[in-house]
């Protein structure tokens, strides 16, 4: 990782610099946005530099994340009357979300934040909070995820096509996104 380390989506901007006058790592931060400066003399390919920076841009991922994803997950709780209660952060290997219905919770990847866009992770919201009306990933789950998605009344006909959608978005990508942050495949 170096200064030209870089990640831009429409829900989170980082971006690290080299900035003269520090000794230090500092950063600045507001919800969805994150600069890392590091010091002029900072050598990016020494283990310790890079092992500090990677301490440090983990941790304001998480409080990026748990930012983005408890906004979202409880617009979508609220707006539907869902009891999901909490939002936990855990980097897995075998998934990005999952919902622990009988506990009222959803845990997400903390690092979805760094390649989905608004809509994704909307998707992805909206696909866990389903789980609280319906388990598995039968078709009666994909037209209340859809419902969810689109922001439509939980008895509106809907076909379940448009949920499809995104999520071949993200799946074309994932295989990539996944084997970048974790190394290993996930199914949404």
């Amino acid at each position: 990782m170096d200064e030209s380390f870089a990640v831009e989506t429409d829900m989170f901007q980082l971006h690290i610099h080299r900035k003269n006058g520090i000794k230090r790592l500092v950063t600045k931060r507001s919800e969805g946005f994150l600069d890392i400066y590091i010091p002029q003399n900072w050598n990016m390919e020494n283990y310790q530099c890079q092992e500090t920076l990677r301490r440090l841009l983990s941790s304001e991922v998480i409080w990026q994340a748990k930012k983005i994803l408890m906004q979202r997950t409880m617009y979508y709780a609220k707006k539907y009357g869902i009891a999901c209660e909490r939002v936990e952060l855990e980097s897995r290997y075998n998934y990005i979300g999952k919902c622990f219905n009988e506990k009222k919770m959803i845990k997400y990847s903390p690092w979805v934040i760094c390649s989905f866009d608004k809509r994704h992770i909307d998707y992805l919201v909206c696909h866990e909070l389903a789980h609280f009306f319906q388990l598995g990933h039968s078709h009666a789950f994909w037209i209340i995820a859809e419902r969810l998605y689109l922001g439509l009344d939980l008895k509106a006909p809907t076909s379940g096509e448009a949920i499809h959608e995104v999520r071949n978005e993200i799946a074309n990508d994932m295989v990539l996104i996944l084997l970048r942050y974790w190394g290993r495949y996930s199914y949404l």
